[in-house]
């Protein structure tokens, strides 16, 4: 009977540690699923926020529209086209938007946008995907009308196509969770004048002062909005401390591409990679409730983004960022490594019954023990 019991002992116990021996995994908690359409301009940020939300197991990405933001559509789409082949996300739809704003000629300085001809310096390997034959709009439109949950549309570039879509077909805002945005400049000065003098501009950003009208036409639908603006990304440079973390721990495809693409050097904030961040785990920021409206009637204010005293608010602002827990959050995501399977391999079964049967013969000792006194 008691060599029965031993067994038994082993076995289970041998099977329960197998199944709780040390795997590389995700501390974060994982909440329930969040289906997002990701519309982006495909710059290193964009990627960067990309990767993450590709990796994390709580976001589901549904579709990748381009807008008319740093990088020229058609190239925008084609590199989307290679990181998902290579990254092994080959189901996801990817969609062509308008390459000019709703209306004027507003843009990235010319200078800024030949990176995408190279993917940025990111060599991949070719791929035998295609694009969407819709284009973005459509694209956006068509995955809302047929998804059985709202969907959150994550917006790191320009807003164009989601502009569009809402113009196209106002009932998709019943489809749609909520809209969450990196944009705009609402109690700090904009970034376009000082990044670019030639520009006076010194209150607008840049995703928001490229296609202001779009903007106004976002936040005046009706649909919540959630906005990661300069007030926040601000407080989360890039940094020679990130890059040298991350370079000494980077085990993941995606690691290798991020850690690839962040030059404190050249300056830059993790703009896009926040926006990112502050969907899964919105604590990383702190909210404030405002009534945001887009200025597009002064050539030198242009895509300004305002809080005015209007009830109700139309947006969550984000106005500050907790630094260490974001890039703490960030690296861990995308240097995530999948977990073992259920059924271990034979070595760790092996080494897991060995310690069964160690401690199976410790507990029969003390049963010995304890009848032999009783």
């Amino acid at each position: 009977m008691e060599k029965l019991v031993v067994l038994k002992l082993v076995l289970v116990m041998g099977f329960l540690l197998a199944g709780q021996m040390p795997v590389a995994g995700l501390s974060v908690p994982v909440q329930e699923m969040i289906p997002v359409i990701v519309d982006m301009d495909v710059a290193p940020d964009d990627i960067g926020a990309l990767v993450y939300l590709l990796k994390h197991p709580g976001v589901s990405v549904r579709a990748i529209t381009v807008s008319c933001g740093i990088t020229y559509v058609p190239w925008g789409v084609a590199n989307v086209l290679r990181l998902l082949d290579y990254l092994g996300f080959r189901d996801i739809p990817v969609a062509a938007g308008k390459e000019t704003p709703l209306v004027g000629d507003n843009a990235f300085p010319t200078e800024w946008r030949g990176g995408c001809y190279n993917f940025y310096g990111l060599e991949l390997p070719a791929t035998d995907l295609h694009p969407s034959v819709m284009n973005a709009s459509e694209l956006i439109m068509s995955v809302i009308a047929s998804s059985a949950e709202n969907l959150t549309l994550v917006t790191t570039g320009p807003l164009t196509n989601i502009a569009l879509a809402l113009q196209a077909n106002p009932s998709i805002k019943e489809g749609i969770e909520r809209i969450h945005c990196m944009g705009g400049a609402v109690t700090v000065p904009g970034n376009v004048g000082f990044e670019y003098p030639a520009i006076p501009n010194y209150v607008a950003e840049w995703n928001v002062w490229v296609d202001p009208h779009a903007a106004e036409i976002v936040f005046k639908s009706g649909v919540s909005v959630t906005l990661i603006p300069l007030d926040a990304t601000n407080e989360v440079p890039t940094s020679e401390a990130f890059r040298t973390r991350l370079e000494g721990i980077m085990r993941t495809p995606e690691a290798e591409i991020v850690h690839q693409f962040v030059q404190p050097e050249i300056g830059g904030y993790f703009w896009d990679q926040l926006t990112a961040v502050a969907l899964t785990n919105p604590s990383v920021v702190t909210f404030e409730s405002h009534y945001i409206e887009v200025l597009i009637s002064d050539e030198n204010q242009t895509g300004w983004t305002q809080s005015i005293a209007q009830d109700p608010p139309n947006t969550q602002v984000a106005v500050h960022a907790d630094a260490d827990t974001f890039e703490d959050l960030f690296i861990e995501t995308i240097n995530y490594l999948e977990p073992l399977p259920i059924f271990p391999g034979p070595l760790i079964i092996v080494i897991s019954v060995g310690i069964g049967i160690i401690l199976s013969f410790a507990i029969l000792v003390g049963y010995r023990r304890r009848k032999t006194f009783l």
